[in-house]
């Protein structure tokens, strides 16, 4: 994987989480073009995944460099 992507240990996990570890996940840095629907076809997963566990409310808002958590298959 690229250097866009970052590991993080359960703790941080579960603090990204708000307390709740949801399973194995990433931190991938959003780059101009991307999109949700673009990412969840990327990485095997579905907008609404990517919508709640990075609690995002309006899809358009996102912008290049925001950092989100990713689930790994």
């Amino acid at each position: 994987m690229s250097d866009q992507i970052t590991a993080l240990d359960e703790r941080e996990l579960e603090q990204a989480a708000g307390g709740r570890f949801l399973g194995p996940t990433f931190v991938y840095v959003l780059q101009e073009g991307d999109s949700l629907s673009l990412l969840a076809q990327r990485f095997g997963t579905t907008v609404r995944v990517l919508r709640e566990l990075n609690d995002i409310s309006e899809p358009n808002a996102i912008r290049p460099s925001t950092r989100l958590l990713i689930p790994q298959r």
